[in-house]
């Protein structure tokens, strides 16, 4: 019957025969007998995974009634030889439509017809059944299993059968079977790994920073072909790193030393590659001010930015740079400080605005247009004051031009004029002392370039005392 049912079914119908208690039982079978199925010492017996323990009679509408139920499992089989008597028997199972489901994908090698047995050998379990569980999906998995193939199999190549099925993981039965199949020697070569790809192919990193490597099998045929387990590795070149993990397809790779190296990815001696180059971490080493040079009139404004570069030319962020002006013009900067700023032009003349961060500087020319310079007010210190005859006071006169800024008054010169009077030591320059020589009311005047800066000042008679205080600096 069991035979009968292979040969009705031969794609979909998988039987085995497992010997118990006798010189030919397998520890694996039996175990399966007594753990999975509950039925110690139950033999002969029939067991399907799909059902309990069911009599013979009822054996051919059991089985027909789980062939019947729909599958979206598919099960292919092929064999590839290692040399000698062994085997990577591959399982290529797949999920047909959408999502994923876990599974047990068992491989089991049997000798149909032992040549020593008269009965129950009809795909005969000659040692343990290996069992892989996996996560399938519409992309298929490849589970290969290693089969050293016994010497009593070898010498009856010819009735060697592998006999494979998925089913849901249990630990005992029943259980939900979702494919099987066998596959007979001489076994069909099935798609082998070929070829590894490693995406991206090509990265250049900064020490600390880091990368996802994804290693991709091929088959002979440049059809996808699962990986199980691939190792990461370094080849050729200098620069280093770290893989985590350091096996599977995926891992990520962290810089830490520079240099230029082969990433590997290897499973079955079959090996890809990428190249990481890992550069030294940025440092600013250059900073482009845009505009590089301008021309402006007096109170127009120039809005400048700056960009900071790495030494590798690349784009470095600036963190505060200051700004700053130097030359025969002058303005100022709103704000001082950071990578963009307006420029407002307060003097004219030719200028170099500077942009620094640490030890780094970059300049841009500007032309600042307008009038030369020119003394428009003197400003003399104190403005008001009140002596004695014979008192002494110390003036300044400070001078600015037509922008506000500073002028030299090398040639100014003093007077006095009013009713009081006084004699100024020196006559001349930015600074000198008056002293009070009569009594009354006097303005002490600094003249240059036709403009005027003028303060007042009260004197009265020696040995009286002050009608109010002095302002400024007196000497008795």
């Amino acid at each position: 019957m069991v035979q009968q049912l292979a040969a009705d079914y031969p794609a979909r119908f998988a039987p085995m025969t497992m010997h118990v208690d006798d010189s030919y039982e397998i520890t694996w079978g039996k175990d399966r007998l007594d753990i999975f199925y509950g039925v110690p010492g139950a033999v002969p017996t029939f067991m399907v995974d799909a059902l309990w323990n069911c009599q013979p009679s009822d054996y051919r509408y059991y089985v027909e009634q789980q062939l019947n139920v729909p599958t979206d499992v598919t099960l292919e089989l092929s064999g590839n030889p290692q040399g000698g008597s062994t085997w990577d028997i591959t399982a290529r199972v797949c999920l047909e439509g959408s999502g994923s489901r876990s599974v047990r994908v068992f491989t089991a090698a049997t000798l149909d017809q032992h040549p020593d047995l008269p009965r129950y050998t009809t795909n005969l379990l000659m040692q343990k059944v290996r069992e892989t569980d996996a996560t399938i999906d519409s992309s298929c998995q490849n589970i290969t299993q290693r089969i050293n193939f016994d010497p009593v199999s070898m010498a009856s190549s010819s009735n060697i059968v592998i006999v494979s099925w998925v089913q849901r993981p249990a630990s005992s039965a029943p259980t939900t079977v979702y494919q099987a199949g066998t596959m007979r020697w001489p076994f069909p070569a099935g798609s082998q790994l070929s070829t590894i790809e490693v995406a991206p192919a090509d990265v250049t990193l900064n020490i600390g920073d880091s990368v996802s490597f994804t290693a991709t099998g091929k088959d002979q045929s440049g059809q996808s072909y699962p990986l199980q387990n691939p190792a990461w590795s370094f080849g050729a070149g200098t620069g280093n790193g770290g893989f985590d993990p350091a096996t599977g397809a995926t891992t990520t790779f962290t810089a830490t030393a520079a240099g230029t190296r082969q990433v590997l990815c290897t499973e079955d001696g079959i090996t890809g590659g990428a190249v990481v180059t890992i550069r030294e971490t940025p440092r600013l080493t250059a900073i482009d001010i845009d505009p590089s040079s301008a021309t402006v009139a007096v109170d127009g404004e120039i809005s400048f930015s700056a960009t900071g570069r790495d030494q590798f030319g690349e784009d470095f962020e600036l963190t505060d740079p200051a700004w700053s002006i130097a030359g025969t013009g002058d303005g100022t900067f709103d704000p001082a400080t950071g990578p963009t700023t307006i420029f407002t032009a307060g003097t004219p003349g030719a200028a170099t605005v500077t942009c620094t961060e640490g030890d780094v500087v970059a300049t841009a020319a500007v032309d600042i247009t307008g009038d030369d310079p020119r003394l428009e007010t003197i400003t003399v210190s104190p403005a008001t004051a009140q002596l004695r005859v014979g008192g002494e006071l110390e003036l300044e006169a400070a001078g600015t031009d037509q922008y506000g800024r500073a002028v030299e008054l090398a040639d100014a010169t003093w007077r006095a004029e009013g009713d009081g009077s006084g004699v100024f030591d020196p006559t001349g320059g930015s600074a000198t002392t008056f002293t009070a020589t009569a009594v009354g009311s006097a303005q002490l005047i600094c003249a240059a370039d036709g403009i005027e800066g003028i303060a007042a000042v009260e004197v009265s008679a020696a040995g009286l005392p002050a009608p109010r205080r002095a302002t400024g600096r007196v000497k008795p």
